[in-house]
């Protein structure tokens, strides 16, 4: 059947667009934001040293380690004068070459506490058995009780430097130490004057060695 003029034109012009319509490409979804996720800060350790002030005084014989740290230790309890090594020798028995015992340690510090200090203190000799009670002890005295500690250890044997094959004993004061996961003790050595800082473990393999001894002074 034949189309009119205006039919035909309508016809011609759907054929013409429908191939363009379907050429047409699809929208696509609009994208997902992209969110950056920060990575997690590392942990930092919090670390403290607790560390006390002694007046030291190095030791005026080579026997007279347990007088001067005797001294050190009186330094943190005693405010108006102190004894001299000397007097402390007398007091806690020191001979010469044997030195000084640690009985002999504790009776000449009570007997300067009564002659030069003020009030009632305790003199206690101490045996820590494990790393964990001894850092306890000193944790305890320095932190807490904000005195110093008096430990044994051999002269060849000292938590620092060299070890050399000499079993004397030898009296040195614990003043401070460090936290975290690696802590340190804080030492002082009368044999010399001198102020050093060694890892727990080689401070407290030091003390075992030499029997396990340390005296704590404070305050009822």
């Amino acid at each position: 059947m034949a189309h009119s003029p205006r039919i035909a034109a309508l016809v011609g012009a759907v054929a013409l667009t429908t191939p363009l319509l379907a050429a047409a490409p699809a929208h696509a979804a609009p994208a997902a934001p992209v969110t950056s996720v920060a990575a997690p800060a590392p942990q930092v350790e919090i670390t403290a040293t607790k560390s006390l002030s002694i007046k030291a005084q190095e030791q005026q014989t080579n026997y007279w380690c347990a007088p001067a740290a005797g001294r050190a230790l009186l330094s943190r309890l005693i405010t108006k004068g102190l004894p001299s090594q000397k007097t402390l020798a007398k007091w806690m028995g020191t001979k010469s070459p044997s030195g000084t015992s640690a009985a002999g340690l504790r009776n000449g510090l009570r007997k300067a506490l009564l002659t030069y200090g003020s009030g009632s203190y305790d003199v206690v000799p101490l045996s820590p058995g494990s790393q964990s009670a001894f850092y306890n002890s000193i944790k305890s005295a320095v932190g807490t009780k904000k005195v110093a500690v008096i430990f044994r250890v051999y002269v060849g044997y000292k938590p620092w430097g060299g070890h050399f094959n000499d079993k004397e004993g030898h009296f040195m004061v614990v003043r401070g130490y460090t936290t975290g996961s690696n802590p340190k003790i804080l030492w002082w050595d009368p044999a010399d004057n001198t102020y050093h800082t060694a890892p727990l473990a080689s401070s407290w393999t030091s003390v075992k060695k030499a029997g396990h001894w340390e005296i704590v002074a404070a305050k009822r």
